[in-house]
């Protein structure tokens, strides 16, 4: 005689167990995922600073050679990297197609696509002390000034949340939230309050003009 079949070792889940497994995976995924991303964003958001950085090594070392291709003094009110086609009255320039430009992107070994042109970074803009001359400056720039970098926007790709240097360090804030600029670049407080900054242009491909208001104000509202 044949054994009777355990109907309970057959049994199957209820409807209402399912209901609770899957509400449980809800729950987790509700606590897990945003957390993943986190550490996803955390890691991204390194490796573009990793490559601002290089970035800015990379500009810093092209200043010190301008420095001494310039004999360390230029006339005032000329930009002490040559090479733009246009300024605006701060002074500010775009030298995104000049050999300072070229050189940065090929200190820092960026990928090229097929036609030799550089893939990244998406914006790279610093700014250094000002070569212009304003009686009423508080602080007037040494020389060495206008070739030292204060001030630094980056974006590795259209889709990374923008870096900005300031102050010794990397963040996501752009510094001009607490520390403002008069309308002629001149810093209002903290430890550079009276410095008029210049701006240069190295890697842009946004399509906005820095010599445009248009493009400062997209600048601001890229910031946390």
């Amino acid at each position: 005689m044949s054994a009777k079949p355990d109907m309970k070792k057959n049994k199957g889940f209820t409807l209402v167990e399912l209901i609770v497994v899957l509400v449980i995976l809800a729950v987790l995924a509700a606590i897990l995922v945003p957390t993943l991303t986190g550490y996803i964003d955390e890691a991204r958001n390194k490796k573009d600073i990793s490559s601002a950085e290089a970035a800015l090594e990379a500009t810093r070392a092209m200043f010190a050679k301008q420095y001494g291709i310039n004999g360390g003094t230029v006339a005032p009110g000329k930009p002490v990297v040559p090479g733009s086609t246009q300024s605006n009255n701060n002074g500010d320039q775009d030298i995104t197609k000049t050999d300072f430009a070229k050189n940065v992107l090929a200190l820092v070994d960026y990928p090229k696509d097929k036609k030799g042109n550089y893939t990244k970074p998406y914006l790279f803009m610093v700014a250094v002390g000002s070569n212009l001359t304003d009686v009423a400056l508080e602080k007037p720039m040494e020389e060495y000034e206008k070739y030292t970098v204060f001030y630094a926007v980056y974006m590795e790709t259209d889709k990374s949340k923008p870096l900005y240097y300031y102050n010794g360090e990397w963040s996501t804030e752009n510094p001009h939230v607490n520390v403002s600029f008069n309308n002629k670049n001149v810093v209002q407080n903290g430890p550079l309050k009276g410095k008029r900054m210049q701006y240069y242009l190295i890697v842009n491909k946004t399509g906005k003009t820095i010599y445009n208001k248009a493009f400062w104000d997209w600048i601001e509202g890229l910031s946390d």
